[in-house]
């Protein structure tokens, strides 16, 4: 999990560091584009200076026209009647002049004329025009007190920041948001692109360290000069090798586990699975585990002379075993005393004693270790049948490893993907046919076809590992990307008009928001989407005139005689609650006898209805009819003066009524 977690921030780091490179690299040109307006401008003054026509006290300012038309308005006096040699020494200048670049971003600066137009002074502002605040990726993670805009980007201050990211909980295995705080000087962040260092793992807090991954660990850990909330899991504890004995060594700090032994580790190496000696499973795979679990139920298991203390009483114990082998019959390029054999059984009825080796693909299968496992394997088998230890040394070979012949040796190929039950099948039919007679029980246990002692084997692998197989970490989600701002009109028919450009809305990112004016003269803003989409069509006018048209009246009564109408043309209204403002637009107009505009189905057909309401402007929001427009539609009907539908609401409700 934690490996995930620093592989993401890694990424997030390398990300950041790409976009700071793009924001740097054009605020330099920026920069170097102000550079050279000013040694530019600096030229042009002091060559005019030096070709002018009066005298020193006879050119004015106004004779400098790079300078005058830099003159800030409030200044006292005009650029006709101030002479260009004007300075007080020790007096602060009273002439204020305006940046020509930036007039609206850099504020007036006071200088003595003879200053611009000798020494062709320019604007301050524009000679340190990059700071932080021009690296938004960085400006982002400043929380120092000075403002970004003051801070200059090459200084080697050490100024406080913030990282917002986020970070695997050990215990829930979900991603959390955390918050990064460190110290860094600026130069070395903007000019060396350093990322955060927590996520880089120079400086540990609590979400790196090793009491907060490995909290089993930092129990262990047995001496009290250490604080394991500020050590780190990704390095051996110490910066640089240290130097003891003449020789160099990574540090190493004494540890004690559960069951009392003491000894000498890395830190790293403690995270990547170092264990006790005495306590140690280095050399269990639990693939071998659940194997020898199998191979147990079918044959006599030889355990280990010491077992391992963590196991629970009534579990098995399928640890390696370690024999060791007599002097004379060591060969003398062999560096250990002890061999190791996985899985060690004994054949009762045939008076074997059988060793197993698991060759899984990771540790076996490139060229150069198989002919060198090949090698050691047959001088291995060799050496322990001629100890005595051994009968036999089978090897279970997974995938396409090459086969292993020896006259004390067997080989059984088994496909990647077999499972435990598969796998034992497999040696003991090996078994079988080289001692016949060894397993009765063969047959029946391949034509059950599930492995038969794998709870066994769970309850190894939980009291040695801790737990059956790590959880899986999904990624965090990337962040969504903001959508392009890019300027849509408003909806057909809206009171509004957009005044300018869209922006995003600094107190909600996400949307998009733009300037408009509404019919009635006032200016607001809206999220342009709602704008487009008819959602919102005024500044709150419409809605306010709405709430103050008169509202039809309709009594109980007729709400009453609504629904038994309705009911006995078919038209399903509910038996209480408000009717439907078509059902009684179209009753009025039935109850007044103006059959003559109602469908076929005794109603008000919507296509007249809409026409009428588009030429009124009363559509409500989205265009949708309203009860209320139907209401007054049928009062401008049964209002007007002719005693029939126009020829044009005929043919819409001609056009209407045609399926």
């Amino acid at each position: 999990m934690s490996q995930v977690m620093r592989e993401y921030w890694n990424q997030a780091n390398k990300e950041r560091g790409h976009r700071l490179s793009k924001e740097l690299e054009a605020a330099q040109s920026r920069q170097a584009e102000a550079n050279s307006f000013w040694d530019t401008h600096k030229q042009a003054v002091q060559g005019r200076w030096s070709h002018r026509t009066g005298g020193r006290g006879e050119t004015k300012v106004a004779d400098i026209p790079e300078i005058a038309v830099q003159w800030h308005p409030g200044n006292p006096g005009r650029p006709t009647d101030v002479l260009a040699t004007a300075q007080k020494v020790g007096v602060p200048s009273p002439y204020l002049w305006r940046c020509p670049l930036y007039p609206d971003e850099h504020p007036a600066w006071p200088a003595w004329p003879k200053d611009r137009v000798q020494a062709g002074a320019g604007c301050p502002a524009c000679r340190k025009l990059t700071s932080l605040a021009d690296l938004p990726t960085l400006a982002d993670q400043y929380v120092g007190l000075e403002p970004p805009e003051t801070v200059a980007y090459g200084t080697h201050t050490r100024v406080p920041w913030l990282c917002r990211t986020w970070a695997v909980d050990p215990e829930t295995g979900l991603w959390e948001k955390v918050e990064h705080r460190f110290e860094a000087e600026v130069k070395s962040r903007v000019l060396q692109q350093d990322g955060c260092l927590v996520c880089a793992g120079y400086v540990i807090d609590a979400t790196n360290s090793l009491q907060r991954w490995f909290p089993e660990l930092a129990e262990q850990l047995d001496d009290p000069g250490l604080d394991p909330a500020v050590m780190s899991t990704t390095a051996h504890n110490a910066s640089r090798r240290t130097q003891r004995a003449g020789e160099d060594a990574y540090q190493k700090v004494w540890w004690t586990c559960r069951h009392g032994h003491r000894w000498k580790a890395t830190v790293l190496n403690r995270v990547r699975g170092e264990d006790c000696g005495k306590c140690s499973t280095a050399g269990i795979s639990k693939e071998q585990v659940r194997i020898a679990a199998e191979l147990a139920f079918l044959f006599d298991l030889q355990e280990p002379s010491v077992r391992d203390p963590r196991l629970p009483d009534g579990v098995p114990d399928y640890a390696s075993h370690q024999l060791p082998i007599p002097h004379e019959l060591k060969p003398a390029q062999w560096r250990y005393r002890d061999v190791e054999v996985d899985i060690m059984l004994r054949l009762t009825r045939v008076g074997v004693t059988v060793g197993v080796e698991y060759d899984g693909a990771f540790h076996h299968s490139s060229v150069l270790r198989q002919a060198h496992n090949r090698r050691d394997e047959r001088e291995k088998s060799q050496v322990l049948v001629r100890a005595g230890l051994l009968d036999l040394m089978v090897h279970v070979r997974l995938g396409d490893l090459e086969p292993l012949e020896s006259e004390r040796l067997v080989s059984v190929a088994v496909p990647d993907r077999a499972g435990p039950w598969e796998q034992a099948g497999a040696v003991a039919k090996a078994l079988c046919e080289r001692f016949p007679g060894a397993c009765p029980e063969l047959d029946a246990y391949l034509a059950g076809g599930v492995a038969r002692a794998q709870h066994q084997a769970d309850a190894y692998i939980t009291a040695v590992w801790g737990q059956l197989k790590p959880p899986r970490i999904p990624r965090p989600r990337p962040e969504p990307k903001p959508r392009a701002l890019r300027a849509t009109a408003p909806a057909e028919g809206s009171w509004l008009t957009a005044v300018g450009a869209p922006y995003r809305n600094p107190d909600k990112p996400s949307e998009i928001v733009r300037d408009y004016e509404c019919r009635c003269g006032q200016r607001v803003t809206r999220v342009q989407a709602q704008v487009t989409s008819s959602n919102t069509n005024s500044c709150g006018c419409r809605r306010a005139e709405t709430t103050r048209r008169s509202r039809i009246h309709v009594s109980p009564d007729e709400t009453r005689a609504v629904r038994a109408w309705a009911h006995e043309h078919g038209h399903p209204v509910g038996s209480a609650g408000r009717v439907p403002g078509r059902y009684t637009a179209s009753y009025r107009l039935a109850h007044a006898g103006r059959t003559d505009f109602l469908g076929t189905d005794s109603l008000l057909t919507e296509t007249p209805v809409r026409a009428w309401a588009e030429q009124e402007g009363l559509l409500g929001a989205r265009k949708r009819i309203t009860g209320e427009i139907w209401l007054h539609y049928t009062a401008h009907i049964l209002n007007s003066e002719t005693s029939q539908p126009s020829e044009a609401v005929q043919t819409l409700f001609f056009q209407a009524d045609v399926p």
